[in-house]
């Protein structure tokens, strides 16, 4: 984890996978890039997915900039606000740079007024704990550029020793329209009995099912 040197409520959260989360209130600068514990000069270089989470309002001015290697930029419905010049805004196209975010947020607007491609975001689903196996589930709907969505399962259970945790990761493909005419219960129902009062509560799920029904009525 770092923290940036302005605002030490400004945190990163480095993943191994080439993720890297921004956390924090506000609006981002430049400065914020710039942190502690002391990094190596080219830190930014090791991710390719910037993942601006809710709390976070705006990116300011040379912000992006720091983060030249980035493939895809995930955007919460809290941003309403990212400053690019033109010159950012052609080397994002000429990388290919994926926006992600919900529907009818400024992710997506920024996207398509950018010329850049848009994404929905993954939809954290449930979490749960199967007692009789001393299993705990993460669920995930998934969505992925090739217009192909899933249902991501991370399982973890017990290991054989103290400290060691077994479990595992599986995916369950969705068809293709599988949100069509689908409702919160129809959702809820596919998923896991342990995850249904959970997702019936899940406003993102909502959102995302309300908006793919709409978009297609007036398609």
């Amino acid at each position: 984890m770092f923290y940036s040197k302005r605002d030490q409520n400004i945190t990163y959260i480095n993943h191994f996978d080439g993720l890297l989360e921004v956390e924090g209130r506000g609006n981002l600068c430049r400065e914020d890039a710039d942190v502690d514990p002391e990094a190596k000069k080219n830190w930014a270089d090791e991710y390719d997915t910037l993942s601006v989470t809710e709390g976070i309002t705006g990116i300011g001015e040379g912000y992006l900039e720091a983060f030249p290697c980035i493939s895809c930029l995930i955007l919460s419905r809290s941003v309403v606000s990212v400053a690019a010049t033109p010159e950012l805004l052609e080397k994002m196209r000429e990388r290919k740079v994926l926006i992600r975010g919900e529907y009818d947020t400024f992710a997506e607007s920024f996207a398509k007024e950018n010329r850049l491609d848009f994404l929905h975001s993954d939809i954290p689903v449930a979490e749960y704990d199967i007692e009789a196996a001393h299993e705990h589930d993460i669920v995930t709907l998934r969505f992925h550029r090739d217009g192909t969505a899933d249902i991501h399962y991370n399982c973890f259970t017990p290991g054989s020793s103290a400290g060691s945790y077994g479990g595992g990761e599986y995916a369950k493909e969705l068809p293709q329209d599988f949100y069509l005419g689908c409702t919160m219960e129809g959702f809820a129902g596919n998923i896991s009995k342990h995850a249904r009062e959970q997702i019936l509560a899940n406003d993102a799920i909502r959102r995302f099912l309300e908006a793919e029904n709409r978009r297609h009525a007036k398609s």
